[in-house]
């Protein structure tokens, strides 16, 4: 598409919500032509909930089509201020029973003050990060705005993140796209590296449900974040031309596997 003549080094990802379907949900992407998509998308970032009581309901059918694709799935959960981190991170990991913790990387989206100060927000997170990481042995990726970092957090006071960052253009009139903002991104005061980057809130949707999707690059090559997730380079299987995620899982012999994303 002539629409994507930015960032091309960088590997293609998109992030979903309730938003991406319709009013009644019953209209939302089409995960086919998302797997097709060129560029190809390497990796879905989907809202799980928000808070402590908020399930997104597009997430589990979302999730489940995002992994039957074989894209890289990043779930991530909405944190408030001030409320308790406990309360929010059991909503969080409620949502995704039946979710092999392993296969997926988690996220937490923090972009909202409520009127707290620096000092609470910094402790909401720090509480969240330290749940996540004795749930699933890691930490989270966080998500947020350069400006609004600096403005709200205290980064000294966080353990090392991986930062997903948004720094687009400002809208332009509906039903005009927004173009992808070259990467990288301004990185907050304090960070020095960035995971993913947001590029457009206001991209063409991909899949044919709404008219606006948000986009976002990893900082590295398809392979970068399938090595990010733990996963093999896809191969195209020489018995039925499926992409597969692992290399001879049907028997296959190894040499006969193309590598696509190496």
């Amino acid at each position: 598409m002539s629409y994507f003549v930015r960032n091309q080094e960088f590997a293609f990802g998109i992030d979903l919500s309730r938003y991406n379907a319709s009013a009644d949900l019953t209209q939302k992407p089409d995960f086919g032509l998302i797997a097709a998509h060129q560029p190809r998308v390497s990796f879905i970032a989907i809202r799980s909930g928000v808070s402590w009581g908020y399930r997104d309901p597009m997430f589990a059918v979302f999730s489940r089509q995002a992994l039957a694709i074989g894209a890289c799935v990043m779930p991530y959960h909405v944190l408030y201020p001030g409320e308790s981190a406990l309360k929010q991170m059991n909503n969080f990991l409620r949502i995704l029973e039946g979710i092999d913790l392993d296969s997926v990387r988690l996220a937490l989206d923090v972009e909202l003050e409520h009127g707290q100060t620096r000092a609470v927000i910094t402790n909401t997170l720090l509480s969240a990060l330290e749940l996540l990481e004795q749930e699933t042995g890691r930490l989270p990726i966080v998500y947020s705005r350069a400006l609004w970092v600096d403005a709200n957090l205290r980064v000294a006071d966080l353990p090392r993140v991986d930062w997903w960052l948004a720094q687009y253009y400002y809208r332009r009139p509906f039903p005009q796209y927004t173009p992808e903002y070259p990467c990288p991104p301004r990185l907050p005061k304090g960070v020095d590296q960035w995971l993913i980057h947001q590029t457009s809130e206001r991209g063409p949707a991909i899949g044919g449900a709404g008219n606006y999707m948000d986009y976002d690059r990893w900082n590295g090559t398809e392979a970068d974040v399938l090595a990010y997730f733990g996963r093999a380079a896809l191969v195209n299987c020489p018995l039925d031309g499926a992409i597969c995620p692992v290399r001879s899982a049907c028997g296959a012999e190894a040499a006969q596997c193309e590598v696509v994303a190496a």
